[in-house]
């Protein structure tokens, strides 16, 4: 009778034991934290703000695309904004961008005639560009790349061409 009572004792703990472990429920894996969705850049000009937006993504439907007009012979401030449009409300990464100025540099690559200048610095007085002063010649047409740079060498002598692009657009830009 000590064995009965024993093997019952057993199936007993056992059955035990297996509906706790049954019963505790796993952890839902941690969420993945989802990259920056970074499809719209707004650069102001002056007083007018021209927009350059992808919300689908690459590969989807064509970005929209503002043409940049300006008149000649100008000097005018610029500032930049950096949107994921595709949420709503839309998210603005501009003020984590610029809390993380010295890992971020915005480069301006124009063509025609317009150039700018007076960049805006980081922590450490280097080159940042959120804003700038962009200055028109005369009249005519060409384009205005923006790449806004992750993890630049700053130091280098050409910190455009090196970290990763996060964003990188061109507008097609008319000086009259």
């Amino acid at each position: 009778m000590k064995i009965n009572s024993i093997s019952k004792s057993v199936a007993i703990a056992s059955a035990i034991i297996l509906s706790l472990f049954s019963a505790c429920k796993k952890d839902p894996p941690a969420p993945v934290s989802e990259q920056e969705n970074l499809n719209v850049l707004k650069i102001k000009i002056g007083t007018a703000t021209f927009t350059w937006s992808d919300l689908d993504g690459p590969g989807g439907n064509a970005p929209k695309i503002d043409t940049i007009k300006l008149s000649p012979n100008a000097s005018l401030a610029t500032e930049i904004t950096i949107q994921d449009g595709s949420v709503n409300p839309v998210k603005d990464f501009t003020p984590e961008i610029i809390a993380e100025d010295k890992d971020h540099l915005f480069v301006y690559k124009p063509t025609g005639n317009l150039t700018f200048s007076a960049l805006s610095k980081d922590a450490n007085g280097k080159d940042f560009g959120q804003t700038a002063t962009v200055k028109t010649t005369t009249a005519g047409s060409g384009s205005l790349q923006i790449i806004l740079k992750h993890l630049p060498d700053k130091s280098s002598t050409n910190p455009a061409a090196t970290g990763e692009s996060d964003i990188d657009v061109v507008f097609p830009v008319v000086i009259r």
